[in-house]
């Protein structure tokens, strides 16, 4: 005999068990030791977005030694070095970013200036990270 009540009762259950939320855990951040260097391009973060909030909550400084990461945990000091002429800078990790293929980092206009990149927006680097 069919009863829809049951049916429809049934199927609640059906869809309770099968529609509950799953659990997430939050991704690992990468551990900073065994990373070593990452070598590809820096872009160099527009002076406009000079005083807008970071993902990291600080306000972004051109005039600072930072820079945005795909990964890395904020607060992260990174040695960029501009693999054409040697010069290194150290930058502090507070925002994320990057959309295009083969950036690796993206740094403030001071670091840029640092590694004596004025009129360039891309440039190649090895970034090695510190603890």
């Amino acid at each position: 005999m069919f009863c829809p009540k049951a049916t429809y009762v049934l199927l609640y259950l059906l869809m309770g068990i099968s529609c509950k939320p799953r659990q997430h855990t939050a991704p690992s951040m990468p551990d900073i030791g065994s990373l070593g260097n990452e070598v590809g391009h820096a872009i160099v973060i527009p002076s406009t977005l000079h005083g807008l909030a970071t993902a990291s909550g600080e306000k972004y400084d051109s005039t600072r030694y930072t820079g945005a990461h795909k990964t890395l945990p904020f607060g992260t000091k990174v040695l960029v070095t501009h693999t054409l002429n040697g010069k290194t800078v150290t930058v502090k990790i507070i925002d994320r970013g990057l959309a295009g293929s083969g950036q690796v980092i993206a740094l403030s206009k001071a670091a840029a200036l640092k590694l004596d990149t004025t009129k360039v927006i891309s440039m190649p680097v090895r970034i090695h990270y510190q603890e």
